[in-house]
């Protein structure tokens, strides 16, 4: 993709990396990632905040954690990843920003619609809808960063862009936790009557993304290289293209699947957890969870992302892999350790190291754009968002509610259920990723040599 000042006069000097390549000004591209960041906390925002609210969904509908975990995994992951696949194919055709636009006004009802949920079926069904809106903006804003940013800055402009995944992850503690505080004897409301705090919590906090949705229309969308505006290329080059590097895939896909498993399971149950193994209340579990995991969370991504743009920069093309390497033995024993703390401060300390692997999204998406071409982006990342969402969003919760429930019988066995899944889910990601090196370092080679890793 060429850059063409003369479609855009007012956008400023160029940095001498950008001006070279033809990129667009960093400060329209910073801008725009910005504004991608927002609507991506909003989306964390409307997707966690149901983790603070097992018990009196628990409660009101008479169902246990297993049927919990449904609602914070399959049910969101289904149709995120099925609607992802066509939603990937029309970011490779149309504009980008106003994809976005569509997914952050579905995600935003779907969530609203929870709190009107008068039985665990309709409030699956919403938390369904709610996976269909979201499925549209990580699969746009990859392919719009790619055309933003030169590759060796990639990895860490999209780590910005999921700064907002862990702001609104987080927000979604501390709002939530507020809420349900502030809410715990009911609202009053309009037109609804008497009102659950966990139905306002809903309410309130998907209204917010009806209007911001149309921020995405601030955001910058590069011309298109001239392939990909000519070309309408179908799912079978995708599927050749997946094919020819077969073993880079189903590391990558299967590797970051493993690791997306522990982050939902993480993200699930660690309130559960907290309020269960040591009596914290929710607000207490809501403020401490959040400012942890925003601070350390923020550091482990950014971090994060300049430690593996550097040594892709210094020539180590399996660098993302081999982050995972190591990664997954922290992982199996620190992550472990971790659930099995006898007090939190035990936990928060043991926890810290797991972040860095936990902070996965800017480098699983990041790999993927090193080695895919520009007219494809979408849809790869759309193939990749699919296959990690039904395997790891599913997984992670279901096997910790179910260990939770039919092994253990006993809800306060959380700790030892998400213990023995960070053990076993951090010893295979090392084993994936120690069989991907050489499959990826392969695939960065062709995709330099082709000069199409990053559509220029």
């Amino acid at each position: 993709m060429r850059y063409d000042a003369s479609v855009d006069e007012e956008a400023g000097p160029r940095d001498d990396d950008a001006a070279v390549q033809g990129y667009p000004p960093a400060s329209r591209a910073w801008a725009s990632t910005a504004l991608m960041t927002l609507l991506f906390a909003m989306a964390y925002l409307d997707r966690q905040i149901v983790s603070l609210m097992v018990e009196p969904i628990s409660t009101e509908f008479g169902v246990g954690d297993f049927e919990i975990s449904l609602l914070q995994g399959f049910a969101f992951a289904l149709l995120f990843a099925i609607c992802g696949l066509p939603l990937g194919q029309a970011v490779d055709r149309y504009k980008r920003r106003y994809i976005i636009l569509g997914g952050v006004m579905i995600w935003s009802i779907a969530a609203m619609s929870c709190g009107l949920a008068q039985n665990f079926e309709q409030l699956l069904f919403a938390r369904m809808l709610v996976g269909a809106g979201e499925a549209a903006l990580a699969p746009a804003c990859y392919s719009l960063l790619a055309d933003l940013f030169p590759r060796r800055k990639l990895t860490f402009a999209i780590a910005v862009f999921m700064l907002g995944a862990l702001l609104g992850a987080e927000l979604s503690l501390a709002i939530g936790g507020t809420i349900l505080e502030l809410a715990k004897d009911g609202v009053d409301l309009p037109l609804l009557g008497p009102t659950a705090g966990w139905r306002f919590a809903f309410i309130v906090t998907g209204l917010p993304g009806i209007f911001m949705a149309f921020l995405a229309l601030f955001i910058y969308e590069p011309a298109r290289p001239k392939i990909a505006q000519t070309q309408h290329r179908g799912w079978g080059e995708v599927y050749d293209f997946i094919r020819a590097k077969k073993l880079f895939f189903f590391v990558q896909i299967l590797g970051f699947s493993v690791v997306m498993a522990l982050v939902y399971a993480r993200l699930a149950w660690t309130p559960t957890f907290m309020m269960r193994s040591f009596g914290w209340s929710v607000s207490e579990t809501s403020y401490a969870l959040s400012t942890y995991g925003f601070v350390v969370g923020a550091c482990c991504l950014l971090l994060g992302g300049r430690v593996v743009d550097h040594l892709f920069q210094k020539g180590m093309h399996d660098a993302h892999f081999r982050y995972y390497v190591v990664g997954g033995v922290v992982l199996a024993l620190l992550g472990s350790a971790a659930y099995l703390a006898s007090s939190p401060s035990g936990y928060f300390l043991a926890m810290a190291l797991p972040s860095f692997p936990l902070a996965m999204g800017a480098i699983g998406a990041s790999a993927i754009q090193m080695v895919t071409p520009a007219p494809l982006r979408g849809r790869v990342s759309a193939v990749y968002l699919f296959a990690v969402s039904i395997i790891g969003m599913s997984a992670g919760p279901a096997i910790v509610g179910y260990m939770t429930d039919h092994w253990f019988g006993d809800p306060a066995a959380i700790g030892m259920s998400l213990a023995l899944t960070f053990g076993a889910c951090g010893t295979i990601v090392t084993i994936i990723f120690l069989c991907g090196l050489r499959a990826m370092r392969a695939a960065v080679g062709e995709a330099e040599a082709a000069g199409a890793s990053a559509g220029h």
